[in-house]
């Protein structure tokens, strides 16, 4: 078993990733809205400096997370990939992580 970990930037595409991991056979997926870093310490005034370093950063994302097949996670990251832009060097639009998983309860 693997954890596919999904943090999408590009909100727009959330439902362009869930059909193409529908595509790879992933049925279930958690997908939680979430707020990055940028966004919080750009209003704490010790890290002003810090500031154009977010500069253009989207204040909202969503992480999606599912306990996939081993077979599953190649498929899974070259769609992501396309969908992302990855394969063509865009940035920003998000990222994705395959992580071995030792033991799981609660999955049928």
């Amino acid at each position: 078993m693997k954890l596919l970990v999904v943090v999408l930037n590009a909100n727009e595409k959330l439902e362009e990733v869930l059909e193409g991991l529908i595509e790879t056979g992933v049925t279930g997926a958690t997908v939680v809205d979430s707020v990055g870093m940028g966004s919080i310490i750009e209003d704490v005034p010790l890290f002003a400096g810090l500031r154009s370093l977010f500069r253009g950063a989207k204040p909202r994302n969503n992480m999606l997370f599912s306990v996939i097949r081993d077979d599953q996670a190649e498929e899974a990251m070259d769609i992501l990939g396309r969908i992302l832009g990855c394969v063509h060097g865009e940035r920003g639009k998000g990222l994705a992580v395959v992580l071995p998983v030792e033991r799981a309860i609660g999955i049928c």
